[in-house]
């Protein structure tokens, strides 16, 4: 072998004082190890921040899909306002209301929104319910007197709790 060919990678050089010692050699490897490992860090450290534009784009997406999907509801509410202006009919804007109110109720149950049941009457459920007051009536102790704030499902999780008025019953002694 001449001065000029190439060794395989794998054959140290001859008069390499380095290739016969087993601590550089050592040494070599762990450098080798440690540049590998770093390599994947930071392809790791790449991949969580790809993730987390990916999540925030995600939500910001899912969010303007939302808006889109609640900007006719936000323009009956203007229309509404307006007309309530020029006719000052009070029958009229009632109706333009709940006309509004239940188109946008369409939009929140297609997303997967539903209300609590928290009518008068209803049994009081620690899981959807959040008792605000607990006073004598007519209905049977641990049921809905009042409800104050309606309370949402999103799909099955509750996105807020139906604030009632619970019976303590109906106060009579017997």
């Amino acid at each position: 072998m001449t001065e000029h060919e190439e060794l395989p990678p794998d054959e140290p050089l001859m008069g390499d004082e380095q290739s016969d010692d087993p601590l550089a050699a050592a040494l070599r490897e762990r450098d080798e190890w440690k540049e590998i490992a770093l390599r994947h860090l930071a392809d790791l450290e790449n991949a969580k921040r790809r993730f987390r534009e990916r999540e925030q784009d995600l939500t910001a997406f899912a969010a303007e899909r939302m808006i889109v999907k609640m900007l006719p509801v936000l323009d009956d509410l203007h229309a509404a306002a307006e007309s309530a202006k020029q006719t000052g009919s009070l029958d009229a804007l009632r109706d333009g209301i709940e006309m509004i109110y239940h188109k946008a109720m369409r939009v929140f149950e297609e997303a997967g929104v539903r209300t609590i049941e928290s009518d008068p009457g209803h049994p009081f459920d620690v899981d959807v319910h959040e008792a605000l007051m607990h006073t004598p009536s007519e209905h049977p102790e641990g049921h809905v007197v009042q409800t104050v704030q309606r309370g949402y499902f999103l799909h099955d999780k509750v996105i807020r709790h139906a604030k009632v008025v619970t019976s303590a019953g109906s106060g009579e002694q017997a």
